[in-house]
């Protein structure tokens, strides 16, 4: 696995007591922090980054993760997302706050994460077949990272139809160890199936899908970009499947980990021309107006789920931003 080094970036204090921002080129934002500089001007350059980076089209990640209170992990009883057709290659299903997207290629179905156990027969598998999908054609589920209500659908459609499961060593680890807890209401775990592997790119059909390791939610969290269709035009989709929804709900070492993955996907994912954003949990990114925006679509207008390269570096560059002044938050307590 790819090792990652953690750290929190800080900037010098100007004249007068102004706060200089951090460059907007890297999520990194490595300034050089002086004695005496407080927490909380480190703090107020964060979020002033990121606000400058939200501008005004890219307002929600910015109100979620940058204002305190607002960030907060997905709700397990959100109602079932309406089955959807994103791209001429992209679906998505499931729960409205843990989605689930298909991709079709010319040998099957691509499933990225499973959802809860509970909710494959009476939600997913429907689901599927709404959109003139066969559950039968899933080949292959790739998890996002190794919480159960990403993997615990996996079971069913391994068991099923012979479908594949991947997810990185580290992560099948998670998963096995988060199966034989003995909590209440713990899931089995798939059985071990696919490695995946950064630099080992996955192939089904006619389809590529990039594999990014982005350790810090779970030690084996993953990102994944492949490409989509909409009608003659082509485009590059990104999902950082190991999101970290607050400081509050991670310790510190997870979360500088975190900053670092942000950054090593973004550099990934500029290489690539990502220009799509996708969520597995969909709570900050604008998700249900984009929805809206696609249904009420007319030939010629653009599409809501496409940011282009350069809004797709931003959003991430925010959510850094963001995270970085909770973890000085959380540091100053």
């Amino acid at each position: 696995m790819r090792q990652i080094r953690p750290y929190i970036s800080t900037l010098y204090l100007g004249v007068a007591a102004t706060v200089l921002a951090f460059p907007l080129g890297d999520a990194r934002s490595q300034s050089v922090e002086p004695d005496g500089t407080s927490a909380e001007a480190r703090i107020a350059a964060h979020i002033e980054n990121a606000r400058r980076l939200a501008g005004t089209e890219l307002t929600a990640p910015f109100e979620f993760f940058c204002v305190p209170g607002n960030a907060r992990p997905n709700d397990f009883s959100a109602p079932p997302l309406e089955p959807v057709r994103l791209f001429d290659n992209l679906y998505a299903l499931g729960n409205s706050e843990t989605v689930v997207y298909a991709i079709t290629t010319s040998e099957g179905i691509v499933l990225i994460d499973a959802g809860v156990a509970a909710e494959v027969e009476p939600v997913l598998l429907p689901g599927l077949v709404e959109l003139g999908l066969d559950p039968s054609d899933v080949k292959l589920v790739l998890l996002g990272h190794g919480h159960s209500d990403h993997y615990g659908g996996a079971s069913y459609f391994q068991t099923t139809y012979g479908a594949r499961v991947g997810t990185t060593e580290a992560d099948w680890g998670t998963i096995e160890q988060s199966a034989a807890s003995g909590r209440p209401g713990s899931t089995p775990a798939p059985s071990r199936d696919l490695t995946v592997r950064e630099g080992e790119p996955i192939v089904l059909g006619d389809t590529t899908i990039t594999p990014v390791e982005i350790p810090g939610h779970t030690p084996g969290a993953l990102a994944f970009i492949f490409p989509v269709r909409d009608g003659g035009a082509g485009h590059v989709a990104g999902l950082f499947g190991g999101t970290v929804l607050a400081a509050a709900y991670t310790p510190a070492p997870g979360l500088t980990q975190y900053i670092d993955s942000i950054a090593h996907f973004l550099d990934v994912a500029a290489r690539e021309g990502v220009d799509v954003e996708i969520q597995n949990h969909p709570i900050f990114d604008d998700t249900p107006a984009r929805l809206a925006a696609l249904a009420a679509r007319t030939p010629g207008d653009p599409h809501p789920f496409v940011m282009g390269a350069d809004g797709y570096q931003r959003f991430w560059r925010i959510v850094s931003e963001c995270m970085q002044a909770d973890i000085l938050r959380k540091a100053a307590r």
